[in-house]
């Protein structure tokens, strides 16, 4: 797939005065100005985010009204329901209120949906165990916001209906207690990016008051649920991700250091990357094709074997959740290449009811890696579709599906990520809607992946000042992405090896230098001319450790061939 190479502007004179104000490098200070940070005063406060810098958790719309009626139902000794989600932020945020409200001496119990009995947020199930349990007061974390009748029927049983969550409100929210919600209509918050854990955060900071050495013994929580909701890594999120990075390494809980330990992650190797990548989905398997009160449970047990079985137990099921992974994205790509038609269509909508809906988000994003078209996979559940959705930049995924809401039973979520469920018979007419909606909204161009780069480099600028200043930039993730730069010039040192999952791994060369390249799942893209040619790589980099010694790796994002002149 051809992909539009965009090259940030660079503006030398601001380049080389921050650089110089702050004894930086040119490029560091190049990556700072494109990505916002342009005063000495925000550069600082960027690399070196202060819990100090926290905003006040009063500033959230409700909190007042939150923490009044949450210490009365303490005092009162009424029993408090927790009502999570089954995703990593879920756990987090949920596990995270736990801990606190029984530190405060709270009656307390807690209910996370299973996604494949209940589906998503507050359902029968919960109102009806809240009911028998006699529960007066529910906080719902990381769900709630579109929860209308569910609230409703809380409120008819007498039951007080606290919301945080992060999730973009559509139409008339809840007739809740109050809601915290920093994108709710009239809040003054204003950092708007809290995952669904830092709303709990906030709300928790705002609970237990001035002993703040506590609540920040938590953050790996915190670290956690952000970094696997895939938040944006900036303002609040950056503080509260690279705090809570340092508080994982040394983490007081045993079910984290057990995973830690099984998934052979030392402290040197806990990174945004690592977490993501690395933790999240073992945390997230339970959930997605089992329980995930496997993983709450792992959060919150103070039983070092309990704790060593369950971590043992998550990464089997992680790699279970792999396996059926594999299979459903192999089953959805036959169909694509049978029933697709690209010219026609623009959004991948498929659908089979043998799929697992732990695993169909996963494959919705391969798709998308795949093909850049928003996908929307779906399975059956009685007599409905549900599925998931992930989408590209310019289609704003939750717009467009409450556009389409007359054929929907229900839809949530965020710009790029997505949940839904219809009536099967309003299947083809939802098709086809949808499709009109990005026909006429997308372009060409917005078909085509962009790779954004800092800037052109040569490799002779990659030295250990180099690699120490971006290490200060981290952590890298959403809206903080790892730096990436385009190097013209170069040559292959070596012949290209092609590794498992379609990944190559050469040596590169601009005859002063000479780098390892590697591309994951580049095979395909590889010309066979690459050899005799002139290239130019887009990649990021970093240093990798090998039997105790270090060498640079480019991680490669894109290459382009120079095809040579020839001359009659």
């Amino acid at each position: 797939m051809l992909k539009k190479w965009v090259v940030k502007k660079q503006n030398k004179e601001q380049q080389e005065a921050l650089a110089k104000a702050l004894a930086i490098s040119e490029i560091t200070a190049g990556i700072l100005i494109s990505r916002g940070i342009d005063t000495q005063e925000a550069v600082h406060e960027f690399l070196k985010p202060s819990l100090l810098n926290l905003k006040d958790p009063f500033l959230m719309k409700g909190m007042h009204k939150a923490v009044t009626r949450i210490k009365e139902a303490i005092q009162n000794e009424e029993l408090i329901m927790v009502h999570g989600d089954y995703d990593v932020d879920g756990i987090c945020a949920t596990a995270l209120i736990e801990i606190i409200l029984k530190k405060m001496g709270a009656k307390i119990i807690h209910y996370i949906p299973n996604r494949i009995e209940d589906g998503y947020g507050v359902g029968e199930k919960a109102i009806t165990i809240a009911k028998q349990k006699k529960v007066n007061l529910l906080i719902t974390v990381d769900c709630g916001i579109t929860a209308r009748d569910e609230i409703d029927a809380l409120n008819s049983l007498g039951i007080d209906v606290i919301i945080t969550d992060h999730h973009q409100p559509s139409g008339n929210l809840p007739n809740a207690y109050c809601i915290l919600n920093p994108l709710q209509k009239n809040c003054d918050y204003p950092d708007k990016d809290l995952a669904g854990v830092g709303v709990a955060f906030k709300l928790v900071s705002a609970l237990y008051g001035t002993d703040s050495d506590y609540i920040y013994g938590h953050l790996d929580l915190v670290c956690l649920g952000t970094i696997s909701d895939v938040a944006p890594l900036i303002g609040e999120n950056r503080i509260l991700v690279k705090n809570g990075l340092s508080q994982l390494k040394d983490s007081k809980k045993i079910g984290l250091q057990s995973l830690l330990t099984v998934v052979k992650l030392n402290n040197k190797d806990i990174t945004s990357q690592n977490v993501g990548y690395i933790l999240g989905p073992r945390i997230n398997a339970a959930g997605r094709v089992g329980s995930a009160e496997l993983a709450l449970t792992l959060f919150l047990t103070t039983d070092e074997k309990e704790a060593q079985i369950l971590a043992e137990t998550l990464d089997t099921e992680n790699k279970n959740r792999q396996k059926l992974e594999r299979k459903t994205l192999t089953q959805a790509l036959s169909k694509i290449e049978k029933y697709f038609d690209f010219q026609k269509n623009t959004v991948v909508v498929l659908q089979d009811e043998t799929w697992h809906s732990g695993v169909i988000g996963i494959v919705a994003s391969r798709i998308v890696d795949k093909f850049y078209r928003p996908a929307l996979i779906m399975t059956k559940k009685g007599s409905l579709l549900k599925g998931s959705g992930r989408s590209i930049k310019n289609f704003h995924l939750v717009n467009v599906l409450e556009k389409c809401s007359h054929l929907l039973e229900n839809y949530g979520g965020h710009r790029y990520a997505a949940g839904l469920s219809l009536q099967e018979k309003n299947m083809d007419d939802f098709k086809k809607l949808i499709n009109k909606i990005a026909s006429d909204s997308l372009k060409p161009e917005d078909l085509m992946p962009s790779i954004s780069i800092d800037m052109e480099i040569e490799l002779g600028l990659l030295t250990d000042k180099f690699f120490a200043e971006m290490d200060m930039l981290a952590p890298f993730g959403m809206g903080n992405p790892r730096p990436t730069f385009a190097t013209k010039n170069l040559k292959i040192k070596t012949e290209p090896q092609i590794l498992g999952s379609g990944t190559i791994k050469t040596w590169v060369t601009d005859n002063k230098m000479v780098c390892e390249a590697i591309g994951f799942g580049m095979a395909e893209t590889i010309p066979s001319n690459i050899s005799e040619s002139d290239l130019e790589l887009a990649y990021s980099c970093q240093l990798k450790t090998y039997k105790g010694v270090e060498s640079i790796q480019l991680q490669l994002k894109d290459l382009k061939v120079k095809q040579p002149v020839l001359v009659a």
